[in-house]
């Protein structure tokens, strides 16, 4: 489980930061015919986020891989798309042809819903890939067992009249 508490987290902040953006973009702002105010939701919109990031550090502060990994997947899911798929899955609508709103986004690649979805698989991608990087590549490369030292191998004692030790219990002294 702690191997996967940071994918887990991301994915929890996420839902709920879709979750939102959904209650009170669409059913407050839009119902409302309030678009006007758009400047003022996403200012409030990054307010959030700022809030589901600090709230993962402080649940993962002590592991700075975990805080690295949680924070790159919380901001790569807010803004490579992966938070507009979300939205409209989970509101139960099929998502438009072209997402405008997205024009300006240096992580999509292109605005249509083909463009957003390849944004999204090849941002997760290399979510995959630092994952790897971070929990996965070094654990394999240093197995305990290709550390394991045994007793044949610590150093002898170079003066004859030392002590010598005959096995892990008993010492010969002479004398």
């Amino acid at each position: 489980m702690k191997r996967h508490r940071p994918i887990i987290t991301a994915l929890i902040a996420l839902l709920f930061y879709t979750i939102t953006d959904i209650l009170i973009w669409q059913r407050i702002f839009e119902a409302n015919q309030m678009t006007y105010f758009a400047d003022t939701y996403h200012t409030g919109w990054f307010v959030t986020l700022a809030g589901y990031a600090l709230m993962g550090l402080v649940f993962m502060w002590g592991s700075w891989k975990e805080c690295l990994y949680f924070l790159t997947a919380l901001f790569v899911g807010a803004f490579s798309g992966l938070e507009d798929v979300l939205y409209y899955v989970l509101d139960g609508k099929l998502m438009p042809a072209y997402l405008p709103w997205l024009y300006r986004n240096p992580l999509i690649f292109e605005t249509t819903r083909g463009g957003v979805l390849f944004s999204v698989l090849f941002w997760l991608v290399g979510l995959v890939i630092l994952y790897f990087f971070l929990f996965v590549w070094r654990k394999e490369r240093l197995l305990p067992a290709d550390r394991v030292v045994s007793v044949s191998d610590a150093p002898q004692p170079i003066n004859s009249e030392a002590p010598q030790i005959l096995n892990s219990d008993a010492v010969r002294i002479d004398g």
